[in-house]
């Protein structure tokens, strides 16, 4: 389904450059249609949702944020949803077009020395978290993470 929908938002915008080449036509409202496309293959491919997390999960006793899981060498971001316990942390990546979660990374609350909410990449802000281990840190672009920084430690049972 995204394939299709990738390639319908290519044909729309070909239609518009070649109509855009003729002087009087007015192909602005073919624009429409087009940023119509583009926010449907956002949300079939990478939104995750706070339902969907319940469901996936089977509890709806934890802390979550959208967020996206930025890989080890900075050239790829995730996007999807953490949700947090005091026992456990998972970030969740969109399964299917259809809905669904799959768990892309998770660690103990054990495993977590302390985190850091600042600026992740040249972009997004977000939170590094800084684990024991082989994994040194872990980094989670998020908007959110900031204003929710209370509910965030107190999910995971640290003092506010």
């Amino acid at each position: 389904m995204s394939r299709s929908i990738l390639l319908a938002i290519l044909a729309l915008f070909g239609i518009f450059v070649y109509l855009a080449a003729f002087k009087g036509l007015i192909v602005w409202p073919l624009m429409l249609p087009i940023l119509i496309l583009v926010g449907i293959y956002y949300i079939t491919t990478s939104l995750v949702t706070r339902k969907m997390l319940e469901k996936g999960r089977g509890d709806s006793d934890f802390f979550s944020v959208r967020a996206g899981l930025i890989s080890k060498d900075g050239t790829t971001l995730t996007q999807g949803a953490i949700a947090v316990t005091s026992t456990e942390i998972v970030f969740y990546s969109r399964k299917t077009a259809k809905g669904g979660i799959k768990p892309a990374w998770s660690c103990f609350v054990a495993e977590l020395e302390g985190y850091t909410i600042k600026k992740v990449d040249d972009w997004h802000k977000g939170i590094v978290l800084s684990l024991a281990g082989s994994e040194s840190e872990v980094k989670l672009a998020s908007r959110d993470i900031e204003k929710k920084e209370n509910e965030f430690r107190a999910a995971l049972g640290w003092p506010v």
